[in-house]
């Protein structure tokens, strides 16, 4: 079903019938055989708010005034327009934890403040499952294709993975409960979390990001960023092939292993429990100082300062790529008690739902301005 929506006649709705048909290499990927797309066109500057209680969330960008969803008919799809005074509104990230003992892995709390947002009207379309499906019954996968110029994009599921790409106009949130979570050059203001699950983040450009996980790992590979804070609970977190720039940077896991590898100069403090160990390689050469439970490596000049911190695993201080450090490697410690789904995953490039839409050109990288006038939005497990 083809449902387009001009964005001067709200009311008018065009409806064909097509059936789509997704084929990737010579894979047949599962999709609808009669899928729903439904086009809402001449948005300016849109929110796009995506939750779901089972199916996969796929996010990418075109450059065209238009909010493109293709997906199950059961779901429902909403366009708004809201007018924002553009003041500034913190969005509360809700708590979560492994369970109610003493001993529980938990994530607390906390604020998170996006990006800024003009004050007036705005475009808001929603994504959601249907008040009459049963939440039990998953609702296949969703893509969403939004403008490039789209200035708040949330992304959710309780079961299933997501995956953004190539968006970098304004602030991105990403939540799952139970799955991958996976951006490909992302760029802006960015707050992503899993509860199980690993999170995967590549050739990405941020301003600020905010990554956490209850159990599952956080990868970080060939990014810069100004200003990250990235905490795991059970799972193992890595930052590598990548450069840092002045700004807070801050890694953290419970019971996993910090791995931190740069390509430019930085200085960083890294400190282990007495369960493990702080272990440096430099091939490029650096001065470090400290003992094997608190060390500080300076690598080139200095630059940038970066804490890291495991309270059961080792923190591994490099440069470039852990591949590239085959001594290091046998230092690599698997968290205590890590669910199977929760460990280090392959790193295969991630899957192409549903085709390129046509006439789709990558949009030229805008580095977003940094400001403190944001648009909150709640997350409700």
């Amino acid at each position: 079903m083809i449902k387009s929506v001009p964005g001067s006649v709200r009311g008018a709705v065009a409806a064909v019938r097509v059936c789509v048909f997704v084929v990737a290499g010579l894979a047949l990927l599962t999709w609808p055989a009669a899928a729903d797309t439904t086009i809402f066109r001449g948005t300016n500057s849109p929110i796009v708010r995506v939750t779901l209680h089972q199916g996969g969330v796929m996010i990418r960008t075109w450059d065209r005034e238009e909010v493109q969803i293709d997906g199950d008919s059961s779901l429902t799809i909403e366009q708004r327009t809201s007018v924002l005074t553009g003041e500034p509104v913190a969005m509360p990230i809700p708590a979560t934890s492994s369970g109610p003992d003493e001993h529980a892995l938990g994530l607390p709390m906390e604020s998170f403040v996006p990006g800024p947002i003009p004050a007036g009207a705005r475009d808001v379309v929603l994504v959601h499952d249907s008040p009459d499906v049963d939440p039990g019954v998953p609702s296949g996968d969703v893509v969403v294709t939004v403008p490039s110029d789209a200035v708040f994009v949330f992304a959710a599921t309780m079961h299933g993975n997501v995956e953004v790409h190539d968006y970098r106009a304004g602030t991105l949130v990403a939540m799952v409960g139970a799955g991958k979570l996976t951006l490909a050059s992302v760029g802006g203001i960015a707050f992503v979390q899993s509860r199980r699950g690993p999170i995967l983040v590549r050739d990405s450009d941020f301003d600020r990001v905010r990554a956490r996980s209850l159990f599952g790992s956080i990868r970080f590979e060939r990014c810069r960023v100004r200003q990250i804070e990235a905490t795991t609970g059970n799972g193992s977190l890595v930052y590598e092939g990548g450069e840092f720039e002045p700004g807070l940077a801050r890694f953290e896991s419970e019971r996993g292993n910090v791995a931190i590898g740069s390509n430019g100069p930085v200085q960083i403090s890294a400190r282990a429990s007495s369960d493990g160990h702080v272990f440096t390689d430099f091939a490029r050469g650096a001065h470090v100082e400290g003992d094997s439970g608190d060390a500080q490596a300076t690598v080139g000049n200095g630059g940038p300062v970066v804490t890291a911190t495991s309270r059961a695993g080792n923190v591994l201080l490099y440069d470039g790529l852990l591949r590239a450090h085959p001594r290091l490697q046998g230092q690599w410690r698997a968290p205590f008690a890590t669910p199977p789904q929760a460990i280090e995953l392959p790193h295969h490039p991630p899957r192409r739902l549903m085709p390129r839409p046509v006439g789709h050109r990558p949009p030229p990288f805008v580095r977003p301005r940094f400001g403190a006038e944001p648009f909150g939005a709640k997350f409700h497990r």
